[in-house]
């Protein structure tokens, strides 16, 4: 592997770089929880950009840590992304070209190695890699894609629907996890995986009337003309001719008069609704029913219709933005109750980012800017602290978190540091 451990591009210090012998031995083993959303954009994080969203508890890993400025996937895609940041390699090595393959869970993977190196693995959320997941002492993973409510989890091969939102949901195992199931005694890697804020944006029923009085700005490149330009050849990411009345925009109305053309969307977002028990259709009708009368009455066409549904999808993708922010702020209020965040490297990130309107686009299927660069924010105890310029991709996660493991743990070994890396990096070969 020709890439180096993010560390080495950046300065993240290592803490044993400036403590002196004595202060190494009392140091606990390092812990490290690594959150991943699905779909983030670092547009919709304020500590990357205002405009649109306030997160505070994302933004406290960046005030309390670094913010990597320059930081891209190697394959935007989610099943692909997530192969190359457990194994360090890119899709053509790893086998995980896209979502279409089966995850080879028997090859190299850094959980795997740290269980090796004495640390307690965990992985709980949006697994999305069609096998079963390897490496790790407990797992507990949503089916396929997932779903926002009263979502199905495979709890260590066994399937259960848990009644509730899954953001609410994947953070309660994980706390759970947390506080009960874990060894103590060990160091923990935590891999707390979000489906939030994938398509279809289902709000959280408490968030469903969050920015209402919002109207967002259109980007300035929203009706792109590629003047001087040639346009890229259009994937199904407009949002004006591809994003669904029904499936994205929650137009499933009781008469069923709305369509846009694809069948097949239109029922799996009335499939989507009717997951719902009753008292969350009460309150998702109580606000859907006058979105979907004022959108009757308005018959929109053209760039009417265009910003129309530009609204509506940022509305949504925000709301359920603000949930997965809060959900953060469990995590991170409970690993400071419990005396955790002295010993525990944080890093958020997302599998890769997304279109905010930008060219007239959702999604993530083209190389440009907004999909390939994804956010990515680290805390470390004693670390450093600012910005980081350089370049990373989510091939380096791996290698980094494996070095920093060896630097607390590997040491007790007699193994020479430069020996260690030279066996990290070997088994990634």
């Amino acid at each position: 592997m020709n890439h180096c451990p993010i560390f080495l591009l950046t300065g993240i210090a290592l803490t044993t770089a400036c403590h002196t012998k004595e202060k190494e031995k009392e140091q606990k083993p390092l812990n490290i929880l690594y959150i991943m959303t699905d779909d983030h954009s670092y547009q919709t994080i304020s500590a990357y950009d205002n405009r649109y969203i306030q997160t505070p508890n994302i933004d406290r890993i960046a005030k309390e840590g670094v913010r990597f400025t320059n930081s891209y996937v190697a394959n935007s895609i989610s099943g692909p992304s997530r192969a190359c940041m457990l194994t360090g390699k890119h899709s053509h090595k790893n086998g995980f070209i896209d979502n279409a393959h089966t995850f080879d869970g028997t090859q190299q993977t850094f959980p795997k190695l740290l269980q090796q190196a004495g640390y307690q693995t965990a992985m709980v959320g949006k697994w999305h890699l069609t096998s079963e997941p390897t490496g790790f002492d407990y797992w507990n993973i949503l089916v396929g894609q997932g779903d926002y409510y009263n979502p199905v989890f495979i709890d260590n091969g066994q399937r259960k629907q848990i009644e509730g939102y899954a953001t609410n949901i994947t953070t309660d195992i994980a706390l759970d996890w947390l506080q009960n199931k874990r060894d103590t005694n060990k160091p923990f890697c935590l891999l707390l995986h979000h489906k939030a804020p994938h398509r279809t944006w289902m709000p959280d029923t408490c968030d469903l009337r969050l920015y209402d009085d919002i109207t967002f700005p259109l980007p300035e490149n929203f009706y792109d003309t590629y003047e001087g330009r040639i346009a890229a050849s259009q994937q199904e990411m407009s949002i004006i001719k591809d994003m669904d009345l029904v499936y994205d925009l929650k137009l499933a109305d009781k008469e069923n008069t709305i369509h846009s053309g694809n069948k097949g969307l239109e029922q799996i977002g009335r499939n989507l609704y009717n997951r719902m028990n009753s008292a969350q259709k009460k309150v998702w009708d109580g606000y859907y029913d006058s979105i979907i009368a004022d959108f009757k009455s308005k018959n929109l066409t053209g760039k009417d219709l265009a910003e129309w549904k530009y609204q509506r999808y940022m509305h949504d993708y925000l709301r359920v933005i603000h949930s997965v922010d809060r959900n953060i702020g469990r995590v991170l209020d409970y690993l400071q109750q419990n005396g955790l965040l002295e010993n525990t490297l944080i890093v958020y990130t997302s599998d890769q980012g997304f279109y905010m309107g930008e060219h007239g686009w959702f999604d993530k299927r083209f190389m440009y800017e907004e999909s390939f660069r994804t956010p990515l924010l680290m805390r470390y105890p004693g670390g450093k602290k600012g910005d980081i310029e350089q370049m990373t991709q989510n091939i380096d996660y791996a290698p980094t978190f494996l070095q920093i493991a060896a630097a607390k743990l590997l040491q007790k070994s007699g193994i020479r540091k430069n020996e260690v890396i030279e066996l990290i990096y070997r088994s990634f070969i």
